[in-house]
C-alpha cells in the first residue's frame, strides 16, 4: 500500500550510500541545531540600549527638560495631548519603561547566552565526534584488509568503543537540544512572566517548550535503550539436523580423516556429524544436534550424506581435504573468535529495529553508524574468506589432485537441485515417502539427469563482497580449468566402487541412513503441522464475503453545495420581485446559478449512485463484480498493489496471468472498474469504503487473496 508522505521520505533517504546518510543524520542536524543555537545567542547579544531605543530615550529627555523649563509646554504621545505635570508623569512612565526593558533583556540575557554558547559548543562537537567516527571506521576498514590479525583486532577495537562512542555522540546531540531548551525557557520567561505578553503569543511559547522538552526525553530514552541492546548478547550454539558418529560407530571415516589431517598438518576434528540438509563444512562454534539435543563444543566436520553417496572416492577425498585445510589454516579458531563478535553486533542492530520503543527517525544516527561499521568492515570480511578458500583449495590439490578439485566444485553443484529436489518431496510428504534415501537419490539423478552448471552467469553476478570465488577462478587455481569433458564426465552417477567404499566408512551404514531419513521425516511431519495449522488460520479469515461499497460523505459534501446554490438562485429569484426591482436585472444571475444548482443535483445524484452499488464483492473464489458474467478469481490473480491517492481515493491494482482466460468486462460499474488486457491488468479505483478505513480494506483483500493460495497450498500437502 502507498506509504505517507514521512515514509516516502524515509524511502528516498535510505536509497541513499550510508556514508551519505550518516552525514545528514550525524554531522549536518546537530550543525543546524548550533545554528540555531547561534541564532539564539545574536538575539541576546547586545543586552545594553540599542540605538532605537537611546535616540527614544534621548528624544523623551529632552521632552522632559522642555516640560520643567515651561510646564505650559504641549506634547503629542500616543495622539493624546499632555502638558505640566501629565506631561511629565507620562515622559517619565515612559523612560522608565525603556531601562526596564534593558534590564528585562540583561536578565535574560545571563540565562539563554550560556544556554546557546552550550547549544552551539555541543553541536559542534557532536559533528566533530561524528566525523572522526566516519574517518576512524573507513580507515580502519582499509587496514583490516592487510592481514585478518589487523581485521580481528580492529574490529573488537571498534566493536568495544561503540556503546561509548554512540553514548558520546548522542549525549552531546541531547545536550544540545537541552542548551536550545534552556534558552528558549529564558525567552519564554521574558514574553510570557516579564513582558504579559497576549495569549497567543503565550501559547505559542508554550508548544515551542513542549516540543523541545519531548525531543529530550525522547533522545534520553532512546540513548538507555540504546545502550542496553549494544551489551554483550549470549552467543548460542547453532541448531544442526544431523547425527554424531563416534570412531566406534564411523571406524573407517575416521582414519580416513585422521590421515588426511596428518597430511594437512591439521589436528583432526573432534567430532563428525552426518547429516542430510547442509554441505560439507567445518566449524568450531558449538553445535545443538536436531532432533537429539545433543550439544558439542570443540571444532566439528559436518558431512551431508546425500552427497557422500554421489561423489567419486577422490572428489571426497578433496572435499574433506579443503575442510582441513581451513583447521591448518586456523580458520576456524580465527571464526570462533571472529564471527560471534560480528554476528552479536548485527543482533544489536536488529534488536534496535525490532525495539518496541524504537522511534524509526530517532534510532537513525545510531542505526546508520552500525550500518557503516558492518559495510566498511564487510569487505575485509569477505577478501580474507576468499583468501583462505584459495588456501584451503590450495591444500586439498596438493594432498588429492587439482583435477579432483575442480570436479568436486562440478558435481556437487549439479547436484544441488537434484538433492534438493528429492529432499523437498520427502519434506512435503513424508508419509509417502520410501526408507531408502540413497536410492531415492540415485533414481532421481537416472530420471531426471543433471544440468550442466551456467558458470558464466555465476561469474557474471560475482560481487566483490562475496565471501566464495567463482567456481572457474577456484578450478584455474589448482591448474585444472573446467572444460566441456570435464563438465560431461561429472554429469553420470559414479561407478558402483564409489558406493561400497562410502557405505564401508561406517559400521552399520543402513541403519544410520534410517535414522537420518526417519529424523527428517520427524521434523517434516512437525513443521508440516505447523504449517497446516497455520494455512488453516489463513483460510479461516478468508470466509465469508465482503462487500464493499463507497462512503455516502461526497454524497452529503455535493448535497450541501447543492442546497446552498439553490437557496441563493431562490433568493435572487425572490429580490428580483420585490418593490423596485426587474427579473430582467437578475435574469443572468438567475441563470448561472441555477445552471449551477442543476449541474450539483447531478454531481449528487452520481455519488449517490455510487454509494449505493457496491463496487465489489470479496469471497473465497475471487472478486465479483455487479453485472459482469463471471468471477474474478484469485487463481488469476498474480500480483496485487495498492495506492492511495489525495488521502482520499485508492487504487487496487491486480495483476493478472497471462495464461488465464479472459475477462468479459461489459461496463465500467460506473467507471470504477478498469480492465487492461493487453496489460493483463485490472484496476479498481474508489474513494473510501463504507465501514472501513483503506487500511483495512487493503488488509481484506490481502486476506482473501492470501486465504485462496493458503487453500490451494493445503490441498497440495
Amino acid at each position: 500500500m502507498a506509504s505517507s508522505f514521512g515514509q516516502k521520505i524515509s524511502s528516498a533517504l535510505q536509497a541513499l550510500p550510508t556514508s551519505a546518510r550518516l552525514v545528514l543524520w550525524a554531522v549536518c542536524i546537530p550543525l543546524l541545531l548550533s545554528g540555531i543555537g547561534y541564532w539564539e545567542y545574536r538575539q541576546y547579544a547586545q543586552t545594553g540600549l540599542s540605538a532605537e531605543q537611546q535616540q527614544m530615550l534621548a528624544e523623551v529627555t529632552d521632552a522632559l527638560e522642555a516640560v520643567r523649563e515651561n510646564p505650559r509646554t504641549v506634547i503629542t504621545i500616543d495622539g493624546q495631548q499632555h502638558s505640566g505635570f501629565s506631561a511629565s508623569l507620562r515622559l517619565q512612565q515612559i523612560a522608565k519603561s525603556i531601562r526596564g526593558d534593558s534590564a528585562t533583556r540583561a536578565q535574560v540575557a545571563a540565562v539563554v547566552r550560556p544556554a546557546s554558547i552550550a547549544a552551539m559548543v555541543a553541536g559542534v562537537l557532536t559533528a566533530l565526534v561524528a566525523l572522526a567516527g566516519l574517518y576512524g571506521v573507513s580507515a580502519a576498514g582499509r587496514q583490516a584488509l592487510q592481514s585478518r590479525d589487523a581485521l580481528m583486532r580492529l574490529f573488537v577495537r571498534w566493536r568495544n568503543l561503540l556503546p561509548t562512542y554512540l553514548t558520546m555522540h548522542m549525549g552531546l546531540l541531547m545536550i544540545t537540544v537541552a542548551g536550545l531548551l534552556v534558552a528558549r525557557l529564558g525567552v519564554a520567561y521574558q514574553v510570557v512572566i516579564l513582558e504579559r505578553a497576549g495569549s497567543g503569543e503565550a501559547k505559542f511559547q508554550m508548544v515551542i517548550l513542549l516540543v523541545a522538552g519531548l525531543v529530550l526525553w525522547w533522545g534520553a530514552t532512546l540513548l538507555r535503550a540504546l545502550y542496553t541492546s549494544l551489551q554483550v548478547l549470549h552467543d548460542e550454539p547453532n541448531e544442526v539436523m544431523g547425527v554424531s558418529v563416534s570412531r566406534q560407530e564411523a571406524p573407517a571415516l575416521w582414519a580416513y580423516v585422521d590421515t588426511l589431517a596428518q597430511a594437512a598438518g591439521a589436528a583432526a576434528p573432534a567430532h563428525l556429524v552426518v547429516g542430510l540438509t547442509d554441505g560439507f563444512y567445518v566449524t568450531g562454534h558449538a553445535m545443538q544436534l536436531v532432533p537429539s539435543g545433543q550439544q558439542l563444543t570443540g571444532e566439528t566436520m559436518y558431512l551431508p550424506l546425500t552427497y557422500l553417496t554421489l561423489l567419486q572416492r577422490d572428489e571426497i577425498s578433496a572435499i574433506l581435504a579443503h575442510e582441513l585445510g581451513h583447521f591448518a589454516g586456523a580458520d576456524t579458531a580465527y571464526s570462533l573468535q571472529f564471527s560471534p563478535i560480528y554476528q552479536r553486533l548485527v543482533a544489536s542492530l536488529h534488536a534496535i529495529y525490532s525495539r518496541n520503543n524504537s522511534g524509526s527517525w530517532a534510532d537513525l544516527p545510531a542505526t546508520t553508524f552500525i550500518e557503516y561499521l558492518l559495510e566498511r568492515f564487510d569487505l575485509a570480511v569477505k577478501h580474507w574468506s576468499r583468501v583462505r578458500e584459495f588456501a584451503a583449495d590450495q591444500m586439498a590439490a596438493r594432498l588429492v589432485s587439482g583435477e579432483a578439485v575442480a570436479r568436486s566444485l562440478v558435481r556437487v553443484t549439479a547436484l544441488h537441485d537434484v538433492v534438493n529436489t528429492v529432499l523437498n518431496e520427502i519434506g512435503r510428504r513424508p508419509q509417502e515417502a520410501g526408507s531408502d534415501l540413497v536410492q531415492m537419490l540415485h533414481d532421481a539423478v537416472r530420471e531426471a539427469g543433471l544440468k550442466a552448471p551456467d558458470f558464466a552467469t555465476e561469474v557474471a553476478t560475482m560481487h566483490p563482497s562475496d565471501t566464495h570465488p567463482p567456481t572457474l577462478e577456484r578450478a584455474k587455481a589448482v591448474n585444472a580449468p573446467v572444460t566441456d569433458a570435464m563438465v560431461q564426465g561429472v554429469l553420470v552417477l559414479p561407478d558402483d566402487q564409489a558406493m561400497v567404499w562410502v557405505r564401508s566408512l561406517f559400521a552399520d551404514s543402513q541403519g544410520l541412513q534410517a535414522r537420518l531419513l526417519a529424523d527428517f521425516k520427524g521434523l517434516a511431519r512437525e513443521q508440516n503441522e505447523q504449517v497446516r495449522k497455520n494455512l488453516a488460520d489463513t483460510v479461516e479469515q478468508a470466509q465469508g464475503s465482503v462487500d464493499l461499497f463507497e462512503r455516502k460523505s461526497n454524497v452529503w459534501l455535493f448535497a450541501g453545495f447543492t442546497a446552498i446554490a439553490f437557496a441563493v438562485c431562490a433568493a435572487l429569484v425572490a429580490h428580483s420581485f420585490s418593490p423596485g426591482k426587474s427579473f430582467a436585472g437578475f435574469r443572468n444571475l438567475i441563470l448561472m446559478t441555477g445552471g449551477l444548482t442543476v449541474m450539483l443535483i447531478g454531481i449528487t445524484w452520481w455519488f449517490w449512485r455510487r454509494s449505493v452499488v457496491m463496487v465489489i464483492q470479496l469471497t473465497a473464489e475471487g472478486m465479483v463484480v455487479p453485472g459482469w458474467p463471471q468471477i474474478v478469481p484469485w487463481s488469476s490473480v498474480s500480483d496485487y498493489s495498492c495506492t492511495v491517492v489525495n488521502g482520499s481515493n485508492m487504487v487496487m491494482t491486480f495483476d493478472l496471468d497471462p495464461a488465464a482466460p479472459r475477462l468479459q468486462a461489459p461496463h465500467s460499474n460506473l467507471r470504477r472498474i478498469t480492465y487492461r488486457p493487453a496489460k493483463n491488468k485490472l484496476l479498481v479505483g474508489m474513494s473510501k469504503a463504507k465501514g472501513m478505513d483503506m487500511d483495512a480494506m487493503h488488509e481484506a483483500v490481502m486476506r482473501y487473496l492470501s486465504g485462496w493460495h493458503a487453500r490451494q497450498h493445503l490441498q497440495s500437502m
